[in-house]
């Protein structure tokens, strides 16, 4: 448009290469202002290209001595994209008020020099706002693509989390108590069937989890798991004791204390030479309505240290969660050279708090 309006103008012969040249300049300059990149240039590299594209602009007008002012709205645009701050503004308003000046020169009307300048604003507004949003498309299907990777992340360290905390005791048991039934099959088969039914029992509970885990939902009984947790040590030779004494729990209170049983339990039987475990509850602060677990067992290293919060991998990423929904855990080797496991959380935990406890198990690491 601009390079028909100066055609139609009549100008002169060596006027038209001019003019063609300089458009061109114009355009290829502009495309690069426009583009994301530009935004990483550096100062020294911004400054070179305006002053180009501003040479580009001007230098037509003393060449072909009529009107080219349509291209300064394009060099307006680029000022606003390219200069940060308050400069960008104030230089944006040098450019729009510098296309007066050829207008005095060639003796326009004052109409025309009024619809110059306003066109030149007009034009560098709508170029910047354009670049400006062309940018943002692109840095929301960037996000939108960030945001799916995250996602899947998150869907893959959710399943492992799960994978950890629901299969690790059971796997255990079922070691356990397959080599007990091996060395019983021969002098006590009927304890031996027992406890195969039982190996048995496990199995399907663990097809159960893993179902549970595949479609996303979990849901587990502190009573139900002390029972298992109780079957499994026995099997081990660890005389377990359970006193619960606590109130009704919210199912997502339930299932967050069943979950750290599981993990406590397996510890029990993965590291310890413990004999002996004691498990109990307790209701704590009844204001509050919060309640304590504890796992206490025996066969620990004799160095005593104090209770402290958990450092190590599967209890630190179930640390890490209970914090989500406002509780603690802490371990430590008491004074009687045994190692504790203390777990203090609301007994209600509300569905607020049951989400903050997914996503903590999402971005944590799993053991």
């Amino acid at each position: 448009m601009i390079f028909l309006d100066v055609l139609a103008e009549r100008p002169s012969a060596h006027a038209v290469p001019w003019c063609a040249v300089g458009l061109v300049a114009a355009v290829a300059l502009q495309m690069q202002h426009s583009s994301p990149a530009a935004t990483h240039w550096s100062m020294p590299r911004r400054a070179i290209s305006l002053g180009l594209q501003a040479l580009v602009t001007y230098l037509p007008l003393l060449v072909i001595k009529q009107e080219w002012g349509g291209m300064a709205g394009f060099l307006a645009g680029s000022v606003l994209l390219l200069v940060p701050g308050v400069l960008a503004w104030i230089l944006f308003a040098g450019v729009v008020l510098s296309i007066l000046v050829p207008g005095l020169i060639l003796g326009l009307d004052t109409l025309d020099i009024v619809y110059l300048s306003l066109s030149t604003s007009v034009i560098g507004l709508i170029v910047y706002g354009l670049s400006r949003l062309s940018g943002l498309v692109a840095e929301l299907i960037a996000a939108r693509e960030d945001l799916a990777r995250l996602a899947v992340v998150r869907e893959r360290l959710r399943f492992a989390s799960d994978m950890h905390d629901l299969l690790g005791f059971n796997l255990s048991a079922i070691t356990l108590k397959s080599e007990l039934a091996h060395r019983l099959v021969a002098a006590q088969p009927e304890r031996a069937r027992a406890e195969i039914t039982e190996i048995l029992d496990i199995s399907r509970q663990a097809l159960a989890d893993v179902r549970g885990v595949a479609h996303g939902y979990r849901r587990l009984s502190l009573a139900t798991e002390a029972h298992h947790v109780q079957a499994a040590l026995t099997a081990a030779r660890i005389s377990t004791q359970i006193d619960f004494r606590h109130g009704a729990l919210s199912p997502q209170a339930d299932t967050v204390l069943a979950i750290v049983l599981r993990e406590a339990a397996t510890n029990v039987l993965r590291h310890s030479k413990a004999t002996r475990c004691r498990i109990a509850t307790a209701v704590i602060g009844n204001v509050k309505g919060r309640i304590r677990l504890s796992i206490c067992n025996n066969g620990v290293a004799a160095r005593r240290s104090a209770p402290r919060t958990v450092g190590g991998t599967g209890l630190a990423s179930l640390t890490d969660r209970l914090s989500a929904m406002h509780g603690t855990l802490t371990a430590g080797v008491t004074d009687d050279e045994e190692f504790e496991l203390v777990v203090e959380m609301p007994s209600h935990a509300d569905q607020r708090a049951v989400r903050q406890w997914s996503a903590a198990s999402q971005d944590t690491t799993v053991a």
